[in-house]
């Protein structure tokens, strides 16, 4: 006997109807990350500076490492500029029918659950139906 999976039973497999309304429709994001794209200009920036301020002869005399610091500080304020720019320019690039689609998703997903899944008042009542009865709050109420 083999221990690898028996194929799917037929039974198992949903129906081409099922599949369509359960779906979900991807989207391909094609403009950049900023907090992403920005965060590795600083990590770019601050290891470049530290190497140039901790290996390059200096004369101060405050030690290599307060020099490597304020350079790769210096550095890492350079690449962060140089790496938002880039951001915005590829941005930019994104075509417009992109970004109308996010928008549209948005507003989607804002919108109210509609659909044949969507509950409604049928739900509310049967719920209302199957609960049990509150208990009484005042001596009037007991009464009744």
């Amino acid at each position: 006997m083999s221990d690898a999976p028996h194929g799917s039973r037929p039974e198992d497999t949903p129906s081409v109807e099922e599949l369509e309304r359960i779906s979900v429709p991807a989207t391909v994001r094609r403009a950049p990350r900023f907090g992403r794209v920005m965060g590795t200009g600083v990590a770019v920036g601050l290891i470049a500076g530290l190497l140039c301020g901790l290996l390059l002869p200096n004369s101060t005399g405050v030690g290599r490492l307060t020099v490597g610091l304020i350079v790769g500080l210096g550095f890492a304020l350079v690449t962060v500029t140089i790496a938002g720019l880039i951001a915005v320019s590829l941005d930019r690039g994104t075509p417009r029918h992109v970004k109308a689609a996010k928008e549209r998703e948005a507003a989607s997903a804002s919108a109210p659950w509609t659909g044949p899944d969507a509950p409604g008042e049928a739900d509310a009542e049967a719920t209302r139906a199957s609960a049990p009865p509150a208990a009484p709050s005042t001596p009037e109420d007991e009464e009744r």
